[in-house]
């Protein structure tokens, strides 16, 4: 299991370097439709009696289209732009379920499932291309990427040796109170020396709360992720990732820190 996880990562740290640094914003954004695409997928398997393949395609061609519209919201002219493609892709997908209805066995659960898989993944990865489209913004993502992924290699590798007490076990059986704090503190020092080298403009004491509001803000993503999870009665969304299990059991604690520094960004530290 260690070294599953340690191979896999040490493949896909090269890759993220590559498409961060070297790929411009072009190969940016289809690597984000790839991701967003292999995400939503078991996203929605998590709920596999309420979606056949012909809805799951439709969401996932929806989740591309609001994906996209973020590559203007870099702009002040171009924000409002992923606001009106949301609505219009939720316009087209009741659309669809009121052409639908009478094949649909289930429809408030299916309807429910599939509008949750259009807003929760491409809504919020979206923030991820705007981030990316702004000044400085590949090394405002590998900044969040070294903290984030810092804290929950920490958390897990001290829940292992300290954790005995759990941290919220009807929802995530496997995370402790020690494996948190040392995840927490991870965030913290890793947010601080990373951002010191990364980041211009960013004071240090910012940089010990960004990284503490970040943290916690993740542990709230990761527990809504296993809570899914944990309804749907599996251990992992998928198997893509050797060891680390599927692709959104590694971007839960991603999803809502992205926005969240995103709006730290433009309306606190405006850099």
């Amino acid at each position: 299991m260690h070294l599953k996880r340690w191979l896999t990562a040490l493949v896909l740290i090269p890759l993220i370097l590559l498409v961060l640094l070297k790929g411009g914003r072009l190969v940016f954004v289809v690597t984000m439709i790839l991701i967003n695409g292999l995400a939503q997928w078991e996203f929605l398997g998590l709920f596999q009696q309420a979606a056949d393949r012909a809805r799951k395609a439709k969401v996932l061609i929806l989740g591309s289209l609001l994906l996209l519209s973020f590559c203007t919201a870099a702009s002040p002219q171009g924000r409002a732009l992923p606001l009106f493609v949301l609505v219009a892709c939720l316009f087209i997908l009741f659309l669809f379920y009121l052409l639908s209805y009478e094949y649909i066995q289930e429809l408030v659960w299916d309807l429910a499932a599939n509008t949750l898989g259009l807003l929760f993944l491409p809504l919020l990865l979206g923030h991820f291309i705007w981030l990316r489209y702004m000044p400085e913004g590949e090394w405002w993502i590998l900044w969040l990427l070294f903290v984030i992924c810092s804290g929950d290699t920490a958390a897990y590798y001290t829940g292992r040796a300290l954790g005995q007490k759990k941290f919220y076990p009807q929802v995530s059986p496997g995370k402790t109170w020690a494996g948190t704090w040392g995840g927490l503190a991870a965030n913290v020092v890793i947010g601080v020396l990373a951002g010191l080298w990364f980041l211009s403009g960013v004071k240090f004491f910012s940089l010990i709360l960004l990284g503490l509001v970040l943290g916690f803000i993740g542990l709230l993503g990761d527990l809504f992720v296993s809570m899914l999870k944990r309804r749907a009665q599996v251990k992992d969304s998928g198997a893509i990732l050797p060891g680390h299990g599927g692709m959104l059991d590694r971007l839960d604690s991603l999803l809502f820190t992205a926005p969240a520094l995103l709006y730290a960004r433009l309306f606190i530290f405006q850099v």
